[in-house]
């Protein structure tokens, strides 16, 4: 039998429930101050358009966040991750290891997103880049979408691309990918490829914030071009391990797109490539098109390759928590070109991953831990001979602990300052102060050290 509350209980209950009231009242204020303000004025003081909702993000029955984690949403309003069904699922689990999101697993008593809510960091403008996108911000964000694309490997996306940019009146729209390719020109270009269970309104949200958090710890160069590339990652199967199967097989596919998409870059373009979970899967995949290789999506079909290759391109790549074997990497393995297409290659991965646990079952997978887990062994880096030069890897557990996300990772100064080099960031400041640790062992950093290494 139950026992009544007592009062000290009933009064805390009662506080709980009015500080949760004053925070979401005081996000629709913020957003009421913003609407109120005379035309021409951002939420910065500068000038910015009218107050509308962006593109994909504005679903009636939500309120469009960044982290699109947050979504609630009416009857008619299909969650974010499983449109089929009426609850969001969780991202990060065993069954499945491609999915990411701000802080899924976030217990105790460590500091969320790790600090990167302080409004010092100027989250809240971030937020309200939603509803009014500041146009200087936003003049160099770019959304690639291949979801109406044919999921067969081999099929050309030039057809059924569609690239989409911020107009004078915040709103997203379709344009000529030429457009794009216009303003890549001298500039260098960041391409962001998310993992499983994103959707496009939390794809766009997610560049928003690693834009954000990696220009405050100066790892992004401040022209650089800003381009989410987003792949059909969406739940398609209520069953957990056949949907986490099919994406491993269409992020093949996106392999292949993201190949043909890189392409048609200008000559000599300098081009970082990231990629988290599923993501990490897609990135190697391009790269060893773009190398030479040739790949199916371990179904039963024929091996593809791409009609010419771009040598002249100067790509950069990083991995986040991969989904894909350690060893893929190795001469005569499934993506052994990948090294042969970048001059720079950084994998951080994280021992304590939990959504990787289970990666070795997986149907579509050789049955090894994955990169994004262990990383590579002394076997398979002795393996790579001269390519090991492009190698880099660091173990991030120390920063994210259990976590599967991104938006932690980029919110980390530490790793944002691994990532810094890769994006031509010339000054990425002075290192965060860090707590007296145990030695770790070699195998916490490895390769490149005397090329991107900063004391």
């Amino acid at each position: 039998m139950l026992k009544p509350a007592r009062s000290q209980d009933r009064r805390r209950l009662a506080a709980l429930r009015i500080g949760l009231s004053t925070w979401w009242v005081a996000i629709f204020v913020v957003g009421a101050v913003v609407r109120a303000q005379p035309p021409g004025a951002g939420p910065t003081g500068r000038p910015a358009s009218p107050l509308r909702a962006v593109g994909p993000m504005a679903m009636p029955g939500s309120i469009p966040t960044p982290f699109g984690f947050f979504q609630g949403g009416g009857r008619d309003t299909p969650p974010p991750g499983e449109p089929t069904s009426g609850t969001r699922p969780r991202p990060g689990s065993l069954f499945n290891p491609g999915a990411s999101g701000p802080g899924i697993n976030q217990s105790g008593d460590d500091n969320f997103l790790d600090g990167a809510l302080d409004p010092a960091t100027g989250w809240p403008f971030v937020f309200l880049d939603h509803f009014a996108p500041r146009p200087d911000r936003v003049e160099r964000f770019w959304i690639v979408s291949t979801r109406d694309c044919p999921q067969v490997m081999g099929s050309d996306p030039w057809s059924c691309l569609k690239v989409q940019h911020f107009d004078a009146e915040g709103r997203l729209i379709t344009v000529d990918p030429v457009l794009l390719f216009a303003q890549a020109v001298g500039h260098p270009v960041f391409i962001q490829v998310q993992g499983n269970l994103t959707t496009p309104d939390s794809a766009l949200g997610g560049l928003l914030w690693s834009h954000s958090w990696l220009q405050r710890d100066r790892a992004m160069p401040p022209d650089t071009v800003v381009i989410a590339f987003d792949w059909p990652s969406q739940r398609v199967d209520r069953l957990g391990v056949r949907d986490v199967n099919e994406k491993g097989r269409r992020s093949y596919v996106a392999g292949f797109h993201l190949a043909r998409f890189v392409q048609g870059f200008p000559p000599s373009s300098r081009i970082c490539l990231l990629g988290q979970s599923f993501g990490g899967r897609v990135v190697p995949s391009a790269l060893h098109l773009l190398g030479g290789g040739c790949l199916n999506s371990q179904a039963r079909e024929p091996e593809v390759r791409l009609p010419w290759l771009r040598p002249d391109l100067n790509i950069h790549a990083v991995i986040l928590a991969g989904a894909s074997d350690r060893n893929w990497l190795n001469p005569g393995a499934r993506l052994d070109r990948a090294l042969h297409s970048c001059s720079a290659f950084l994998n951080l991965y994280n021992g304590r991953d939990e959504a990787l646990q289970l990666y070795p079952l997986l149907r579509r997978s050789g049955h090894h831990h994955a990169i994004g887990k262990l990383g590579l062994t002394n076997r398979d880096f002795k393996k790579l001979g001269p390519l090991a030069a492009r190698y880099e890897e660091h173990n991030v557990d120390a920063q994210l602990g259990r976590e599967h996300t991104l938006l932690d990772a980029v919110a980390n100064r530490q790793i944002a300052r691994w990532i810094a080099p890769y994006l031509w960031a010339p000054d990425p400041g002075p290192l965060p102060p860090r707590e007296p640790t145990e030695p770790r062992g070699d195998r916490d950093a490895r390769g490149l050290r005397s090329t991107f290494r900063r004391e």
